[in-house]
């Protein structure tokens, strides 16, 4: 029988009403017709007591077995109070008691806060086996429970979806102000490992040569190389492979820096300001053969003039070098310059110098002129006295600093395109031609005007200058920023042993070279005194890369190819590695993103490279705007080419050969056309990884998975001898290979596997930065490509206004989940800090 709360008895219509106790769970009320045969000994059991009251009962159908013999019961509300339950009677309103809320079943704090929720509490006037009461409500207090917590569970999904609609939507909004840079920075190593090459001489015992095969499928278009046909089988130069191979074979088996400029320093453009009075125009007189002025006539004093001035004295012929006259006692003092006043006339002829400059470099902000004027700067030419020499400190300071103008970028590529860069350049100002100026080209002639600085004495020239706001070199050479271990072999320094990351010794005899230089071959690229004794200390390679070939022909399809700019190692914010991102704390100090700067000088050395340079793998033809091709604006510029493509699927096979290779120098090789495969020997990371082929990689062009295949080896005994054929093994070669590869290196290849892999990025959002949020690209694409505002943003440059900063943004660590970074607008540079 099972213990119940009888509620109430009906003799007449022979209706039962109960409740369960279900040890304290309680139920519903349940009415019960009693067959007649057994109303009778229910009425005598009802009248035993008042009602309600604890019974037993046994039911089946209309047969009723009843006996009321436990304690009476009082229907009470329940309500929370202080931590415990209060129960008040629901006929006469009565505190009947407290108890606790685990006492009558509820364990959930939260819930134990919402008793009058459940329904009522039949409490006993004395427990039953520990039981104080049961709940009336439909199934009980677990039924409640269970109702309470599937709609918590729906509310909580609803909640969820609503939520995650809001967050999708918020992503998206912030995701058309967030670009992904084409490129990043695997790690440098800590420490490489140096060891004597296996020469050529012999196939030696234990090492193997051989072929195999390498098929290369491209999962985006790949550019085709100059002189391609379309519907002919398309041919990549086997060099051009070799390349892209051993690129990555340094970073995988830990190779030296084969390819770095370590005399490089950047250059930078001074802030807009004044010349300090050490700087004044003056006119070259004496040329060194290279262009190197050697000797200068000051120009004294320096007066500004408009461009319409000058224009009413010489028309469309003006000029740099162009002579005026004027009156200067007329000149005012204006933003601590001296200035024409604008009804003084200028006449053709005389002795002062015009100086012409770039108008584009002339923002709003600066002081050099005034809102809607042109100002050129005018310097009375000096006599013999006015005679100086030049130092070649100054030759040399100008040098380094004029190199990472984009004008002579600009020359070069013209020259290496087989043209003749122009000699003189057009000076326009919002629309208007004001006259012309010479090329910056790096050197100069007789006759050319610029500024100089005279030096502490007064005797000579200490700097030069193209224009009042010019450049200036950094300080720090890249051979001082990245590890001395992993300068190109063959090691250029001096010291016993062959400890990796600090020295290694000149041995005559022997050679100590990287992985990828025994491998691939290292050239002997350090200078020899005049009297030095000559030595020949390069080494030729054991691998042979042939042409990789379509095995059909390929249609391919013309496209002018956006411009690509040079490298710029001097925007640190991206090529550095630094730990605190605070702009520069004072107006005149650098900005901390240049080479220099002050987080060079605090005593912990120059801030080192970040490491080795990769482009991300992301298919520009993906995006609403493809990147690779060039956009209308862009079409007139030097660095827009004609150019081919071959579609995605395209495949390319070449062959290769080996020799005098061990088995862990094999299968670095194999891993190096398959990286996937010892990244995943190694447990770093599982997955396809692809490699880049072919130019437009910074374009997102090239992206092609490889597979090995027709694997042969032979050692010497099998090729030359009578031994047994040897059996290609490539796993065994590739965990050898894993093997032998110090921790260190090993260490930089979750990065590795980061940038190879093929989703990491969404290419849909791969831009160098942008200079408008992505739903504007259309509208306004040349604002779209232009990064000014976003290096400037990010510079550490020191903003002396309060709340408004501009700290260095760094590029995320390629192994980081976002890849993204805030978009820079020319308007959002007022508006304080920007970054991730």
């Amino acid at each position: 029988m099972a213990e119940v709360v009888v509620l109430s008895w009906e003799p007449q219509s022979r209706l039962l009403a109960y409740v369960p106790v279900d040890t304290g769970n309680g139920g519903g009320v349940v009415s019960v017709t009693v067959a007649e045969g057994f109303a009778a000994a229910v009425s005598e059991q009802c009248a035993k007591a008042p009602l309600p009251r604890v019974g037993e009962l046994e039911a089946k159908d209309e047969f009723v077995l009843l006996e009321v013999s436990g304690p009476a019961v009082t229907r009470c509300s329940a309500r929370w109070h202080r931590g415990q339950i209060r129960l008040w009677s629901r006929v006469r309103g009565d505190l009947m008691g407290e108890v606790r809320a685990d006492a009558v079943g509820l364990t959930d704090p939260e819930l134990a806060q919402q008793p009058e929720r459940i329904g009522s509490f039949l409490l006993f006037a004395e427990p039953v086996g520990g039981v104080v009461g049961c709940w009336e409500c439909d199934g009980g207090l677990s039924g409640w429970l269970r109702r309470v917590r599937a709609r918590r569970a729906e509310a909580a999904a609803e909640k969820a979806i609503r939520r995650a609609a809001a967050d999708a939507e918020q992503a998206q909004e912030e995701a058309k102000r967030r670009f992904i840079n084409p490129y990043t920075f695997v790690p440098f190593p800590a420490a490489i490992e140096r060891a004597a090459p296996a020469g050529h001489h012999a196939l030696a015992e234990g090492r193997l040569c051989g072929t195999f095969r390498v098929r290369f499928e491209c999962t985006s278009p790949l550019q085709a190389p100059e002189g391609a046909v379309s519907g002919q089988r398309l041919r990549l130069a086997g060099a051009s492979v070799k390349g892209s191979v051993r690129s990555l074979h340094e970073t995988l088996a830990g190779g030296c820096l084969r390819v770095l400029d370590e005399e490089f320093v950047p250059s930078y453009r001074d802030a807009a300001a004044v010349p300090a009075e050490q700087w004044t125009l003056a006119v070259v007189e004496e040329v060194a053969r290279d262009g190197q002025p050697l000797a200068v006539r000051l120009c004294d004093p320096v007066v500004w003039v408009r461009a319409e001035q000058l224009r009413g004295a010489w028309g469309r012929q003006l000029a740099t070098g162009s002579r005026v006259s004027f009156d200067p006692s007329r000149k005012v003092d204006n933003l601590d310059r001296y200035e024409l006043p604008d009804d003084e006339r200028v006449e053709c002829g005389g002795d002062w110098a015009v100086l012409l400059t770039d108008a584009g470099a002339r923002r709003p902000e600066t002081k050099l002129k005034k809102p809607g004027s042109y100002f050129a700067a005018c310097g009375r030419v000096g006599g013999d006295d006015a005679l100086r020499e030049v130092a070649e400190s100054a030759w040399q300071e100008f040098r380094r600093a004029v190199a990472g103008a984009r004008e002579v970028t600009k020359q070069r590529a013209t020259e290496r395109a087989g043209e003749v860069p122009p000699g003189w350049l057009p000076v326009t100002f919002r629309g208007q031609e004001i006259g012309s100026r010479k090329a910056v080209t790096g050197s100069f002639d007789r006759g050319d005007v610029l500024w100089v600085r005279r030096d502490g004495s007064g005797e000579g020239v200490d700097g030069l200058r193209l224009a009042a706001i010019w450049r200036h070199a950094g300080a720090g050479p890249m051979g001082s920023r990245v590890p001395a271990h992993l300068h190109a072999c063959p090691p250029r320094q001096e010291g016993a042993g062959a400890s990796v990351g600090t020295q290694w010794p000149e041995v005559e005899e022997e050679l100590l070279l990287c992985p990828s230089c025994r491998l691939f071959g290292a050239a002997d690229t350090m200078a020899r005194g005049a009297g030095e004794t000559a030595r020949q200390r390069a080494y030729a390679g054991h691998v042979r890369i042939g042409d990789a070939v379509s095995p059909t022909p390929v249609e391919l399809t013309p496209f002018r190819r956006a411009p690509l700019g040079a490298p710029r190692p001097g925007a640190g914010q991206f090529y550095l590695r630094y730990d605190n991102t605070a702009p520069a704390a004072t107006r005149t100090a650098l900005p901390t993103r240049e080479w220099g700067a002050q987080p060079d000088t605090t005593g912990k050395g120059l801030r080192p490279v970040r490491g080795r340079k990769f482009y991300w793998h992301a298919d520009p033809t993906v995006q609403d705007v493809p990147r690779h091709i060039a956009r209308g604006h862009q079409l007139k510029t030097k660095g827009v080419e004609e150019r081919a493509l071959a579609p995605a699927g395209t495949v390319l096979e070449c062959h290769v050969t080996f020799d005098n290779l061990s088995e862990s120098e094999l299968g670095g090789l194999l891993a190096t056309f398959q990286p996937d495969r010892a990244v995943a020997a190694a447990g770093i990371a599982d997955g396809p990884l692809r490699l880049h082929l072919g130019g437009g990689k910074p374009l997102g062009l090239g992206s092609c998975r490889a597979s090995v295949s027709e694997l042969r080896v032979w050692s010497a005994r099998s090729r030359y001898g009578d031994a047994d054929p040897v059996t290609a093994e490539p796993g065994r070669y590739v965990a050898a290979f894993v093997g032998s590869v110090p921790a260190e290196v090993t260490a930089t290849w979750p990065a590795l596997a980061a940038v190879l892999a093929a989703d990491t990025v969404d290419p849909a959002r791969v831009w160098y930065p942008p200079g408008a949020h992505w739903p504007d690209q259309r509208n306004g694409e040349k604002r779209f490509d232009e990064p000014f505002a976003f290096f400037v943003g990010t510079s550490g440059m020191h903003m002396a206004t309060k709340g408004k900063k501009r700290p260095l943004q760094p590029l995320p660590d390629p192994t980081g989940p976002d890849q993204s970074l805030t978009i820079v607008r020319s308007k959002d540079l007022d508006k304080g800090s920007h970054g991730r």
